[in-house]
């Protein structure tokens, strides 16, 4: 294997071909057993080989070439748990946040219609991709089907939709307060 990370580390196509071939099974199997999801398995997994391509300068020879690949595996993982724990964690608080303005600044309207002047901030599909993830409960491998998108599409348009619904909000709830008054 040490013929491997040094042929890797010189830029190697054929050697990390074979190093994808070698591992790519075991690398998928971590991330469904973590994860329960094929799709998201499937994605971590690619992520995975990407980087091991874009930072082969940092592999070392002094370690197992699976132990610094399953190193990587890990930190993937983590950074996909971190983010996962982020997004629901705003979502959360653009939820409370969102209560309090309904019943304090926005008496006149109902809730539907308090969403709907929130959400008319998004692009088109990155709201149908919000709502049927959000608010119907949608997967995002039901809405991938759906839609006719990648299922890390959909993700995409939720991490974006969430962004952007806590930067543009605050916005769009003062243009409704001036178009009020």
């Amino acid at each position: 294997m040490l013929d491997y990370i040094q042929n890797i580390k010189s830029g190697n196509h054929l050697s990390y071909e074979i190093v994808f071939k070698l591992f790519h099974k075991k690398v998928y199997a971590y991330f469904l057993k973590k994860t329960a999801s094929e799709d998201m398995a499937q994605e971590l997994t690619q992520l995975v080989f990407i980087k091991l391509w874009n930072f082969k300068h940092t592999l070392s020879l002094d370690h197992e070439l699976d132990l610094q690949l399953f190193q990587i595996a890990r930190t993937v993982l983590l950074d996909h748990f971190r983010k996962q724990a982020n997004d629901e964690r705003n979502l959360k608080l653009y939820h409370s946040s969102l209560k309090e303005d309904a019943g304090s600044q926005l008496p006149n309207f109902d809730a539907q219609q308090q969403l709907e002047v929130v959400l008319s901030v998004l692009p088109p599909t990155r709201k149908k991709v919000f709502v049927l993830n959000r608010l119907s409960g949608y997967s995002y491998k039901e809405i991938a089907q759906q839609l006719s998108i990648s299922p890390r599409t959909v993700e995409k348009h939720i991490s974006l939709a969430i962004k952007q619904l806590n930067t543009k909000t605050c916005l769009a709830l003062m243009i409704l307060f001036h178009q009020l008054s």
